[in-house]
């Protein structure tokens, strides 16, 4: 994790909101909380291919490895109450010598973890791209590069987005701006509490490729085998809403990950990469209406679980906005959690 030194005066809220929530009882909660909206996943994103959104799931079970056993008997803990909601945890942590085993190109550095069967990972742009495609030709109209600048309300209602592309009329208006969604709410007269944290990726050419997706505990990186590379995943910069890519942060993930993982080549520079994750003080969405325009919903902040929990929220919240009720799931990503919000007199919804 990283700070950058100019960022910390205007991140002083967020980060005092973020310690008063760094407590075992909070952290449950958000872990069964999000169990609970992630649920229909697997499902989702199965009937999306099967609607002709053409992507490819990957179905590989994933494997935790830790240096410390100490750290995979914590984490293994924390999931637990996920068994609970028909999630397949396992019972046990492994030792080195078992998970070497399983996974012969972890090294001997490694000393303790275990394996999750349950598990699917996809390639987030190509997802994206299918996804795009196959609503243009269902007759979205999609406007990329279209700024938006201003919005014009009727009383509690917008009824208007004024952009750089023009003006359009609108019945109802869901903000999914990733990163971007703390800056976008403020055109809608609000303040959520979101930051960007910045993560890194790349891809490498292993002497062997591994069997399972990998979650190294010690450096907290993940790996997923596609193809002949495998893309590797890590850190957390908190540095601003921009795109630059450090080199030096690369370095230290590949350098961490190589510990646990024997034999493989420089990182493809053709492959590095960056991008935003939008991350609230507690770690959890926020998917909701609005405090005060009733047709203006929010949607985001997901951290690291864009893929995870994207799908099944954006169907909890088309429920909301269709019926006007919202569904249980939501309760615990309500935007007047944080004072900022709060302070602002909710809008009606009968919940």
């Amino acid at each position: 994790m990283y700070f950058e030194p100019r960022q910390l005066a205007r991140m002083l809220p967020w980060l005092l909101a973020f310690a008063r929530r760094c407590n075992e009882a909070d952290h449950r909660h958000g872990r069964v909380a999000l169990a609970m909206l992630a649920r229909p996943c697997f499902e989702l994103l199965e009937g999306m291919a099967a609607d002709g959104v053409d992507f490819k799931v990957h179905r590989a079970a994933l494997l935790v490895a830790a240096i410390d056993p100490r750290r995979a008997h914590t984490f293994l803990a924390r999931l637990e109450p996920l068994s609970g909601l028909g999630f397949g945890i396992p019972s046990k942590v492994l030792d080195g010598q078992d998970l070497r085993a399983l996974e012969p190109t972890l090294s001997h550095a490694v000393r303790a973890g275990f394996v999750i069967d349950q598990h699917s990972f996809v390639e987030p742009q190509g997802l994206l791209a299918a996804l795009t495609h196959r609503l243009r030709e269902l007759g979205v109209e999609i406007f990329e590069g279209s700024e938006v600048g201003d919005a014009d309300l009727e009383g509690s209602r917008l009824v208007a987005l004024r952009t750089t592309t023009g003006r359009y009329r609108c019945d109802q208006v869901v903000l999914a701006a990733g990163a971007w969604l703390g800056p976008l709410a403020r055109v809608f007269r609000t303040r959520l509490p979101i930051q960007a944290g910045k993560g890194y990726s790349f891809e490498v050419r292993p002497r062997r490729m591994p069997r399972h997706a990998l979650l190294l505990l010690d450096p907290h990186v993940g790996c997923s085998p596609l193809g002949d590379r495998l893309r590797v995943a890590g850190t957390m910069e908190f540095s601003g809403l921009n795109g630059r890519l450090d080199r030096p942060r690369i370095q230290s993930i590949a350098q961490a990950a190589s510990r646990l993982l024997d034999g493989w080549t420089d990182p493809d520079d053709d492959s590095l990469w960056c991008g935003l994750r939008p991350i609230a003080p507690d770690g959890l969405p926020i998917i909701d209406r609005h405090p005060t325009i009733t047709n203006v919903f929010f949607a985001g902040a997901y951290s690291m679980l864009g893929m995870t929990l994207a799908a099944p929220a954006a169907e909890k919240l088309a429920q909301f906005v269709l019926t006007n009720h919202r569904p249980p799931e939501l309760t615990p990503f309500r935007a007047d959690r944080f004072r900022c919000v709060a302070a602002i007199r909710p809008a009606d919804d009968r919940d």
